[in-house]
């Protein structure tokens, strides 16, 4: 997808903005309007930044960048013979600069074009496994209810909390990221939540961004296939917190990571814990924390505690995991030095957030949610959850993606299995993998097919579930939750759970 460019950002020129990292007395000094690491989005007088990826070395786009009218090229002076290979037949014609560790200077480089957009903002980081849409999301709708403005950077898009552009990344690229924050201060917008994901924390996309709270969901299994092991992906998680190890935390302390990270900076004055024990909650002076759970039919009500005040409080979203992200959104508005009591009117009125527990209710037939979860603990809590909210039978329809993590795939059909009365198992996105594969991966954690159903085209799964459920039942549709598209082989193909199920409902009898 091509992404608008930006440009808010100072005036400089090429020798001012390498100034830090080079000796530029050889450089023209030319103006930069604009700075990117997409040669997509490359126009007249830009600066391309190649750095090496995955598949492909960015010099590989340095051609197309040119043609495009960059200005110049900048890439790491540590190149291989292939990079050189590039270099010799673009240096006659270009600026070519090498810099030293290049990737760990864009951070500050990116900063400092934009002005340093996030020092004139309230910025908050969410990082975890699970929870972190919908966190950011409340934050941004509350802030948005506090101070007219607000906005949200993730899965879902970007940009205030109501208008938001379609997103590439849950965390953009550092200078696209900092580009975003430059955009929405010239909107006057001054609160901003941000997804932190950890290929985000990896690829230092976050990199001097100035956040004022760093906010832990949970901590469970996900992205071995990119971080190889379970302990290399928490150290990642771990990096938002070490890099901004002054700034206040506020940490889910009921989760095995929030707290270790609250052992080793526990001595700071400024981390909120919440979860819903009360010992645990209680370790700090600043808390939040929730007791006498009650589920409703359309949402939660509980009894809120925390340093600041007591409170009943109705939510009108599902899902216990919803409480928690509650409490974390909570925390962030006390530390906005948002009242307590009108804190606790804005998280009243939050709102689910797309496929994120999205209940879908229909008179005289049976109860549909929409949710994102695709990691084992996700999809265990999501069952759980639901179960509370229906006296009927609970049927899920869920596969796993292609090209990711394949170790979870058989204990999301023991999830599946365990909590469920009928279980579906279909297509997600399988993308170049064989679907008949990744269906056999995940039938390695089932020990009683007799509740499983097999339907490998997702679209007659959920028609399926729907017509075998009767109106007391309730189907969970698990996995892809807010996204638009299926990924099979390298095709996008539309595609909307809640679209197909909207339509299922409608022609049942």
């Amino acid at each position: 997808m091509m992404v608008k460019s930006i440009s808010n950002h100072v005036a400089i020129t090429l020798k001012q903005l390498l100034a830090n990292y080079l000796a530029t007395e050889f450089l023209p000094d030319t103006d930069v309007l604009g700075l990117t690491l997409d040669s997509r989005c490359v126009e007249e007088g830009f600066v391309f930044v190649a750095l090496e990826g995955k598949f492909e070395h960015g010099l590989a786009y340095a051609e197309t960048a040119l043609n495009q009218g960059a200005a110049a090229i900048l890439y790491d002076a540590n190149c291989d013979q292939y990079c050189q290979q590039i270099l010799s037949k673009l240096m006659p014609r270009s600026v070519c600069v090498p810099i030293r560790d290049l990737q760990n200077k864009l951070g500050e480089m990116a900063n400092q074009f934009y002005a340093k957009p996030s020092e004139q903002m309230f910025v908050t980081g969410i990082t975890g496994t699970d929870g972190k849409t919908s966190v950011s999301h409340f934050i941004a709708q509350a802030m948005n209810n506090a101070h007219g403005a607000a906005a949200v950077i993730g899965t879902l898009g970007n940009g205030a909390i109501n208008t938001l552009t379609e997103s590439m990344h849950t965390t953009p690229d550092v200078i696209r990221l900092h580009a975003i924050l430059a955009d929405l201060k010239q909107q006057d917008i001054g609160n901003v939540s941000i997804e932190v994901s950890s290929h985000g924390l990896d690829q230092k996309r976050s990199a001097n961004v100035d956040f004022n709270v760093a906010v832990l969901t949970n901590f469970t299994r996900d992205h071995l296939d990119y971080h190889g092991d379970i302990n290399s992906y928490k150290q990642a998680k771990k990096k938002l917190f070490a890099e901004n190890a002054e700034k206040t935390f506020v940490l889910n302390i009921d989760d095995d990571l929030g707290a270790e990270l609250y052992s080793e900076y526990g001595k700071k004055d400024n981390i909120w814990l919440y979860g819903l024990t009360e010992s645990k909650a209680r370790q700090s002076h600043l808390y939040v924390y929730a007791s006498h759970i009650r589920n409703e039919t359309n949402g939660i009500s509980f009894m809120l505690h925390s340093s600041m005040g007591e409170s009943d409080v109705n939510i009108q979203l599902i899902g216990e995991f919803n409480v928690y992200n509650a409490l974390a959104c909570f925390s962030v508005l006390l530390e906005n030095n948002i009242n307590f009591n009108i804190a606790i009117r804005y998280i009243e009125k939050l709102s689910t957030v797309p496929g994120r527990m999205e209940l879908i209710v229909n008179a005289q037939k049976p109860s549909v949610v929409i949710d994102y979860a695709h990691t084992p603990e996700a999809l265990n809590q999501a069952l759980i959850n639901v179960r509370k909210h229906t006296n009927g039978k609970v049927i899920c329809v869920f596969g796993c993606g292609g090209d990711r993590d394949a170790g979870k795939r058989p204990l999301m059909g023991e999830v599946a299995e365990s909590l469920s009365d009928l279980i579906f198992i279909t297509n997600d996105n399988p993308r170049t993998e064989s679907p008949e594969n990744i269906i056999d991966d995940i039938k390695q954690g089932l020990s009683n097919p007799v509740q499983l159903i097999v339907e490998m085209d997702r679209e007659k799964a959920i028609q399926q579930a729907i017509s075998l459920a009767t109106k007391n039942d309730l189907i969970l549709i698990a996995g892809k939750g807010h996204e638009q598209y299926q990924i099979i082989k390298n095709q996008k193909n539309a595609f909307s759970d809640k679209d197909i199920a909207l339509q299922a409902l409608e022609v049942k009898t």
